[in-house]
């Protein structure tokens, strides 16, 4: 069975625009946002669970989809204002996401260039004590540490690049279709 045919077993599509559906059931407004967050609604952290819920959701569903969340609420609590506000807080919350992951890729890419920078320096070090090394034991050993450090600070920059950067600039992705993803409320029995 193709991927996408069992995406369509797991997630409904909005018949209007195709866009899969991350549908998650309520029973009240409250049980989207932490609740030992004192902040006001619209900073609000999003509640643990359901953030890696849609987390999760947001990996299984191929990058180039559309997707939308749809909260299902009981009809008798219905409220307008409390679902504007609600949006305004995830998007927020998306949005300091994407600022915390953006935080963290830009540290790696300095940790990326310093240890390309003195891994440089110490391969320059090491070929330049090259002629030192026949002379003495002592410099012997310490042209090697040179050459190791060199090597092994370059492979840091490689790992940290290709593997550490690679899952954080995919987590950005996702969350990055979560702040473009159009957010709405229903009633339980719309479903």
């Amino acid at each position: 069975m193709s991927k996408r045919k069992e995406l369509l077993n797991v997630y409904n599509r909005n018949p209007e625009n195709n866009a899969f559906l991350i549908e998650i059931s309520l029973d009240d407004y409250s049980e989207i946002f932490n609740g030992w967050d004192a902040s006001q609604l619209r900073k609000k952290d999003i509640e643990p669970e359901l953030m890696d819920f849609m987390e999760q959701c947001g990996y299984e569903i191929p990058i180039d989809e559309e997707i939308e969340i749809c909260f299902y609420l009981p009809k008798e609590i219905n409220d307008t204002d409390k679902e504007n506000i609600s949006v305004v807080g995830i998007q927020n919350n998306f949005k300091t996401v994407l600022f915390f992951i953006e935080k963290l890729l830009h540290k790696n890419y300095r940790q990326i260039a310093t240890y390309i920078s003195i891994g440089i320096l110490l391969l320059i070090g090491a070929y330049g004590m090259g002629y030192l090394a026949d002379i003495n034991v002592t410099f012997s050993v310490i042209n090697q540490g040179l050459f190791i450090g060199g090597w092994f600070l370059f492979w840091e920059a490689f790992s940290l690049f290709f593997f550490e950067s690679h899952e954080t600039r995919k987590r950005r992705s996702v969350f990055q279709r979560f702040y473009r993803s159009k957010i709405f409320f229903k009633d339980n029995r719309e479903s």
